[in-house]
């Protein structure tokens, strides 16, 4: 909810723990003995440490391990691999997540030390819990492969410690269906599978919408019953200049509380990048595409590299639920080793800051969950509190970025593929200095915060979608009045944007006294921690809430929108009685 309060506390916490990260640090510095540091060699390009991955016996061995990066993991394949952890291990139990359309079965792993099976126990601990999820695009395979690679190590390998103050759930293959529908693909891996699942749906666009058994699945088996404090999501990106092992973002929606995004941005990615430097000799920045129209380049942006406000994607929308969430992506044109590597790195470095931090990472997500509910409490009624529909970037200020002049694909000696990094991108990238950083998200409109929503009878598929999301809902069982405001249509629109149609709605609200609530009706209180997650849902002008996705499109027409004047059948209400 935007409010004053809520960003200068949240800036508090965040010096506090800036502050006192600083001073740990200073004491390292000057107190722990060590011995004299060695630079870090910094890896480039396709480059990787020999002996990264350990040795192991052939059949703890990837696919990618056993065909020099050639292929990766079938669906089969990581069941397989997972089955024969769990036969040398007491520390795994597994979470039938769903079944896909093709009757592919979706699991997830809950590595634990000692052995967690069950939600409950989870909570009991007192552990933090942390998602990490490989594979929502098929033809970006590498974090499925660096999770499988990690999940060796923490339960027979170097990484044990990894389990001692925090509990891990990995869904290493989210798209089993798009994995199986094996392509050509020119680089590595040899083959690749589709992008979408088997209903031709993106799963990275349903995060709202819910259209697919895979996203409900991760909602219903692991979001609302485990509720992670943190969640990854591991991509590749197309052929890029940046110099970069590996980018990161966080949720930007400005409708989410802002203590949980300005905790992973301010605190823990500088962390993270300095981690992954020293102990993995990479370099790793901002999800972002610098503008190409001159060099050197003005502008590193969000935007550019499609990674919006809007909370389509997961790790965009679980930050409305006042919960910490990352987005990793490598470039997609360098070698599959290395992209596994860098997913590898970056994912140990969290794992180490979690199991460090996890204690105060949960007190900043409790916080905003009390900091949700108070507010609602206490000015919602009275109109006075009100949050975003709609964002941009803007600048954090300038820095300096690296990057290539050029990386033009072109045909590997003696084949018929093209692919391969061109020589101007081997080695170290050029510093470019003084480049705008476009990933500071800033609301751009707003609508007021109802105490609550009242859904009619007939929409009961709302009712049941928000559930999905958590959200609490209740059914009205006599008779009510409510004090409020209704919606207003004068036009619905299409608007084309981010590669999907989106609706939007143009009116007013307009003030009612008295409407009544008839038994059957659907009642939303926003006196729930989920109150930023059910407001960018239902309001009518949400960027990507239920309207954007055209799921009241059907309805709207048929009642006269688009030609007449007509209600938006959701209503918000500021007094029930």
């Amino acid at each position: 909810m935007r409010n004053l309060k809520w960003h200068e506390k949240g800036a508090t916490i965040l010096r506090i723990v800036s502050m006192l990260l600083a001073l740990f640090c200073l004491y390292a510095h000057f107190f722990v003995p060590s011995a004299e540091a060695k630079p870090q060699k910094i890896y480039w390009s396709n480059e990787v440490p020999a002996g990264w991955r350990g040795e192991w016996p052939e059949e703890l061995r990837t696919v990618p391990e056993k065909t020099s990066f050639e292929r990766t993991s079938s669906s089969l394949e990581v069941l397989e691999f997972i089955d024969k952890l769990r036969w040398r291990t007491d520390k795994m139990a597994i979470i039938p997540m769903f079944m896909t359309p093709q009757g592919r079965a979706g699991v997830a792993v809950v590595l634990a030390d000692p052995r967690v099976a069950t939600p409950a126990e989870a909570k009991a601990s007192g552990k933090p819990v942390i998602y990490l999820q490989g594979n929502i695009h098929p033809p970006e395979a590498e974090a499925k492969e660096a999770l499988l690679i990690l999940m060796r190590e923490i339960l027979l390998g170097s990484k044990k410690h990894l389990l001692k103050n925090q509990i891990l759930i990995i869904c290493p293959n989210f798209n089993p269906d798009g994995n199986d529908a094996l392509r050509l693909n020119e680089g590595w891996p040899h083959l690749i599978g589709n992008r979408t699942n088997s209903q031709n749906l993106d799963l990275n666009r349903d995060a709202i919408k819910l259209e697919t058994p895979e996203v409900i699945g991760l909602y219903r088996s692991i979001f609302n019953l485990w509720d992670p404090l943190l969640i990854y999501d591991g991509h590749a990106m197309g052929r890029v200049n940046h110099g970069y092992a590996i980018v990161y973002a966080t949720s930007t929606v400005p409708a989410a509380h802002p203590a949980p995004r300005g905790y992973v941005f301010e605190v823990m990615f500088p962390a993270l990048r300095q981690a992954v430097r020293e102990r993995y000799g990479l370099e790793i920045f901002t999800h972002c595409l610098f503008d190409e129209k001159s060099w050197p380049p003005k502008i590193w942006s969000h935007d550019l590299a499609i990674w919006s406000t809007e909370a389509k994607f997961i790790v965009a929308a679980y930050g409305l639920r006042n919960r910490m969430s990352i987005l990793a992506e490598t470039p997609g044109h360098v070698h599959f080793e290395r992209k596994i590597y860098a997913h590898y790195s970056l994912i140990s470095a969290i794992l180490e800051y979690t199991s460090e931090h996890g204690r105060e990472m949960q007190a900043v997500c409790q916080q905003a969950d009390e900091e949700v509910v108070r507010q609602i409490r206490e000015k919602a009624s009275r109109g006075e509190l009100k949050n975003y529909v709609a964002g941009k970037y803007e600048s954090w200020g300038k820095v300096d970025l690296l990057a290539y002049r050029s990386n033009r694909p072109f045909l590997l000696p003696g084949t018929s593929v093209m692919a391969g990094v061109e020589p101007a991108a081997l080695g170290a990238p050029e510093i470019v200095t003084g480049v705008e950083h476009l990933t500071k998200p800033v609301g751009t409109k707003e609508a007021r915060v109802p105490l609550g929503y009242i859904i009619p009878e007939e929409l009961s598929w709302v009712a049941e979608k928000l559930r999905i999301h958590n959200i609490k809902v209740e059914t009205v069982s006599k008779p009510c009045q409510a004090d409020g405001e209704e919606f207003v249509l004068d036009s619905l629109e299409k608007e084309r944007r981010w590669g999907y149609d989106m609706t939007v709605l143009k009116g007013n609200f307009v003030p009612v006294k008295e409407r009544q609530i008839p038994p059957g009706s659907f009642l939303v209180s926003l006196e729930q921690p989920l109150a930023n997650l059910a407001f960018y849902c239902l309001e009518p002008e949400a960027a990507d809430g239920f309207v954007g996705w055209g799921l009241f499109d059907s309805y709207l027409k048929a009642a006269g929108g688009g030609e007449k004047k007509i209600v938006y059948p959701i209503f918000k209400y500021f007094r029930l009685y």
